[in-house]
């Protein structure tokens, strides 16, 4: 099976991640719609198209099936880590009323407020990852998050995964071929 990984086109920085639902930027739509015409002129012989159901993930999406002429299934398990109250915060009011409060330091079982620890979100996205690698198909893409695909690269290279450190670093609008 191949698995083309999408991450979502860019977002606003200014805001916390995770959960929040608001749009891609201007810059992330044309880099959607970058890849959408470079998968496309690559023929990749694609299925499926799998997505976070997070809006900045189904900009991406939507971009990507449009182009290729394809449908979107949503998962909701391939959404970035649940941020909780954080979730779409401004960064200043976040780092005010949260102070020192990063993914990074956190301890495996710790929680962001109303939200998950790294052991939940590595387990959801485990889970989720493999019922996908067991479905039927021979080529997918999966369009989600940068902390989804860390994860994922883990599973697939065999490497212990941590919130600690960021193994792989994903970039925007780039996609990793898979081949599990």
């Amino acid at each position: 099976m191949t698995i083309y990984l999408v991450r979502h086109g860019a977002d606003d920085d200014s805001i916390r991640g995770g959960w929040n639902n608001h749009p891609l930027t201007d810059e992330g739509l044309k880099q959607s719609e970058e890849l959408a015409k470079k998968l496309k002129e690559n023929n990749c012989d694609v299925e499926i198209i799998y997505s976070s159901d997070l809006f900045r993930a189904r900009q991406t999406a939507e971009i990507l099936a449009q182009s290729l002429n394809l449908e979107v299934e949503y998962n909701a398990e391939f959404r970035e880590v649940n941020n909780g109250d954080l979730a779409g915060m401004n960064n200043d009011l976040a780092n005010e009323l949260y102070p020192n409060l990063y993914w990074r330091k956190f301890e495996w079982e710790q929680h962001y407020p109303n939200g998950e620890s790294p052991k939940e979100f590595y387990e959801r996205v485990k889970n989720a990852w493999e019922k996908l690698i067991n479905s039927n198909h021979k080529s997918i893409v999966l369009v989600t998050h940068g902390g989804v695909i860390n994860v994922i690269m883990h599973l697939v290279n065999g490497v212990e995964y941590s919130n600690k450190n960021n193994t792989y670093k994903i970039g925007t609008a780039v996609h990793i071929i898979v081949e599990v």
